[in-house]
């Protein structure tokens, strides 16, 4: 009896042994994850475009020659920078030049013409009141009086012929300063010379593009919004955008343009297409027209909010908190939300820390797991790189 107790005395030690080597030894490691700590901050709802939008000048000309010649000059190359009035091609001018200084002598001539006829006019008028002064004193016959009358006429038609000539004469030189001005192609507005579609020595005719002038003073984005946004996205919503050889450099902007039209072209989403007006920035690289660029438009915001990150919510319903190390399920309701917060009415308070890491292996209600606060800071600076 006494061997058969001491067996039962050994076996439950044995048992004892297992059991704690089991719940400590044993006993698999605490899932390690990434917590969030949740406070007051920034939420915004936005939509961003479904395909690569395009930077494009609201001020874009091709330019042409408004009279047929040959180039004579091209003073700006492509990249130049051009003020408004200033020329940008030179046709050939001599033909032109040789009729205006041919003009300038036939208004010469005829200025002189014009001060002869004066003269003789007034010689005339002079005559004429001496005649009459005789006639009526009956010094002279009538037929006197009637010669001198009729060369007074003659006198007077001659100089109104001779201004008539003299103001064409400076119509033709006017109109020969116009032929020569119109040999210069001029800048319509400032900006940059962005393609030279002739060269010096190549004749063009009228309404032939010769140049294309960019202004990069007004610059705007046209990209494809996906047509469920439609209804959300209005003129005046402000917006943010992003270039592609730019990281991480924002440009604000705000929208002044919704198509109309959604594009339904086959074998393609539905799309719409919005235009982001963008605001210079002096201290960003100059953005050139023709880069691919995105747009975020904010349709609201939400300064001062509980929020947790987006991938903390499962199912846009509950979030796992830590408590006694073990992963607990909170049910929570939400408010906005974008791609890197969400914002919580309520299941939660501040302070609260908020298991990020949910697509680790193992990661579920009840889990043993251990924190890593390393989350916090990365999204804290995710949330600052996109306020405005």
């Amino acid at each position: 009896m006494r061997l058969r107790a001491r067996w039962w005395v050994s076996a439950a030690g044995v048992l004892v042994l297992v059991f704690v080597l089991r719940a400590t030894a044993c006993r698999p490691k605490p899932l390690e994850v990434e917590v969030v700590t949740v406070a007051r901050g920034l939420v915004e709802d936005a939509v961003t475009n479904s395909q690569a939008g395009t930077v494009k000048a609201r001020l874009r000309a091709r330019v042409g020659a408004e009279r047929a010649g040959r180039i004579a000059a091209i003073p700006h190359r492509a990249g130049s920078r051009v003020r408004r009035g200033q020329a940008v091609l030179l046709l050939d001018r001599s033909t032109a030049q040789t009729q205006l200084e041919v003009a300038r002598r036939d208004l010469e001539a005829a200025r002189a013409g014009a001060e002869a006829a004066r003269a003789a006019a007034t010689l005339a008028r002079q005559q004429h009141e001496r005649t009459a002064s005789l006639y009526k004193s009956g010094l002279v016959s009538q037929g006197e009086m009637d010669l001198s009358k009729s060369r007074t006429e003659s006198a007077e038609a001659e100089l109104s012929g001779a201004q008539a000539r003299d103001q064409r004469a400076r119509s033709a030189v006017r109109l020969a300063q116009d032929e020569l001005e119109h040999l210069r192609v001029l800048a319509p507005f400032d900006g940059i010379v962005s393609q030279r579609m002739v060269e010096v020595g190549e004749p063009v005719v009228p309404g032939q593009p010769v140049l294309e002038i960019v202004s990069l003073g007004r610059l705007y984005v046209s990209a494809p919004l996906d047509e469920i946004d439609i209804g959300r996205v209005r003129e005046g919503l402000p917006a943010r955008v992003t270039l592609d050889p730019y990281r991480g450099r924002v440009w604000q902007g705000v929208v002044t343009r919704v198509s109309p039209v959604v594009n339904d072209i086959k074998e393609q989403n539905r799309t719409l297409d919005v235009e982001v007006e963008m605001t210079p920035d002096p201290s960003a690289p100059e953005p050139k027209p023709g880069t691919s660029a995105d747009v975020e438009i904010v349709l609201d915001r939400r300064d001062g909010v509980l929020r947790v990150p987006t991938n903390a919510i499962i199912e846009s319903k509950s979030v796992l908190v830590i408590e006694n190390g073990k992963a607990v399920s909170h049910d929570v309701k939400t408010g906005l939300k974008n791609w890197d917060w969400t914002e919580v009415t309520s299941g939660l308070a501040e302070g609260t820390v908020v298991i990020t890491s949910l697509e680790k292996q193992g990661v579920k209600a009840g889990a043993r797991v251990a924190a890593r606060a390393a989350a916090d800071s990365v999204a804290s600076n995710r949330s600052a790189a996109s306020t405005p």
